[in-house]
């Protein structure tokens, strides 16, 4: 049967995820963050966080319940502990935000507390589904290439949430924290593990296999892979810890830091460098919709590293940080997400409807739960304001970001409803009987069996 391999919880995974993306995209609109705000003001961190624990961290353990058994050929993930971490993550950051909420005056003083309590609530979520991925990759010893990413990125999964639960003992109770600069050192250390190590390794690791499959391209990386692995989970690895060292007081030599950051950012080039070389690999020379909208992530993510670069050799403030991030959030994986969520939604939903009757009577496509003509303008109008906003932030002007996001905003509301569609309206007229087009993307071939009477559950 197809249902033994389909993770009950994935759709649930990212409707709860787009929900909150929506979420935080409305609240920037309204103009209750940065830039109209400061980049550390409450209401920027509560919506930052919407966006970081909301939106990608529910997304990528969705994507990755159905994702890790898929690449090691392991059994699934367990339903009830995907179910166990999706409500942990949601109660916590629920608690979260009205600590926010409170440290901005909305709420009454005393609900700073929720603070600390929501982030030991998504630590636990979080724990519960690292265990249960970590089950898996720990019986397909040794890893593949994509779930060595994925694998580090766990790691840094865990010390981006011990830290956030810190923070808010910072704010509700600091005589419990001996750290003496928790908010400066500790933040840095914070986002380092969080977007370079959560975000962006994980999103390597899937974008490798996800690309690959979808453009039929070559999976063997060679020695272009082993260098991508090396330098950014080894140049991660160790600038985080050399910076942990350094906000305990260890003198470290500021040459060795910038070794390490190099070479993580060298790591990062040769990634998208071997992005290139993916695409022009390809067998599949007429790119669909999601694999065409994953070059515009990947621009992103590009830009965003050069404003990065050049934040960090020039100096310049809070403007082209701000940029940098809204573009790395946004343009690189938010823009990969939406992308590549627009293939695995009608995906799932082909082989829970059609798999037990393929072979018995005319199916569609998976392509025909999609309107790729009618849904293009809408990625087309998502990353165009992606881009505008990146550049409103850095000239300055508040207001056309905002319009920008609204922009966004309108285009993401517009991908819900073909997902919606795709998952729940009536297809095309069905074609001849043919396999989807990638059919090892959910279920690993040993787990392929036709049962006339199964369901996909």
């Amino acid at each position: 049967m197809f249902g033994s391999a389909i993770s009950r919880w994935t759709m649930h995974h990212f409707a709860i995820a787009l929900g909150f993306f929506l979420l935080a995209q409305a609240a920037m609109a309204a103009g209750v963050t940065f830039p109209v705000t400061g980049l550390l003001a409450p209401t920027t961190l509560a919506t930052v966080h919407l966006l970081t624990i909301g939106w990608l961290t529910i997304l990528m353990f969705g994507a990755l319940q159905q994702f890790v058994p898929v690449i090691t050929a392991g059994g699934p993930a367990a339903d009830k502990s995907a179910l166990a971490s999706l409500i942990g993550i949601v109660m916590g950051l629920v608690f979260m935000e009205a600590g926010f909420l409170a440290l901005d005056g909305q709420l009454a003083q005393g609900a700073i507390v929720s603070l600390p309590f929501g982030g030991a609530v998504v630590l636990t979520g979080a724990l519960i589904g690292v265990i249960a991925l970590t089950r898996i990759l720990w019986q397909t010893r040794p890893l593949t290439f994509s779930a060595q990413f994925i694998a580090a990125g766990l790691v840094f999964l865990l010390l981006t949430v011990t830290l956030g639960l810190v923070f808010g003992l910072v704010f509700a109770a600091p005589e419990l924290v001996p750290w003496g600069d928790a908010l400066g050192d500790g933040f840095r250390l914070h986002l380092l593990a969080g977007l370079g190590g959560w975000f962006t390794l994980t999103a390597i690791g899937v974008s490798y296999r996800l690309l690959s499959m979808f453009t039929l391209a070559p999976e063997e990386r060679g020695w272009f892979g082993t260098a991508v692995i090396g330098l950014t989970v080894g140049g991660l690895a160790v600038t985080w810890f050399l910076e942990l060292m350094v906000s305990l007081g260890v003198p470290i030599p500021a040459p060795a830091i910038t070794v390490a950051v190099v070479a993580t950012g060298l790591g990062l080039v040769f990634y998208l460098a071997d992005m290139v070389r993916l695409y022009r690999a390809r067998q599949r020379h007429q790119l669909e919709l999601n694999t065409g909208m994953a070059t515009a992530a990947l621009v992103a993510f590009a830009v965003a590293l050069g404003l990065a670069a050049y934040a960090a050799l020039s100096g310049y403030g809070e403007p082209i940080v701000g940029a940098a991030g809204y573009l790395f959030l946004f343009g690189w994986l938010s823009g990969l997400g939406l992308s590549q969520l627009y293939k695995i939604v009608p995906f799932l939903t082909w082989l829970e409807r059609y798999g037990s009757i393929l072979g018995k009577r005319p199916v569609p496509r998976v392509q025909d739960l999609v309107d790729e003509r009618r849904d293009r303008p809408w990625f087309i109008l998502y990353f165009g304001a992606v881009a505008i906003g990146t550049l409103a932030i850095l000239i300055g002007w508040p207001t056309v970001w905002r319009l920008a996001v609204f922009g966004h905003l309108v285009a993401t509301v517009m991908v819900v409803r073909a997902l919606w569609l795709a998952r729940y309206g009536t297809p095309r007229p069905p074609h001849r009987v043919e396999p989807p087009s990638v059919p090892v993307m959910i279920v690993p071939p040993a787990q392929i069996h036709l049962n006339a009477g199964s369901n996909v559950r």
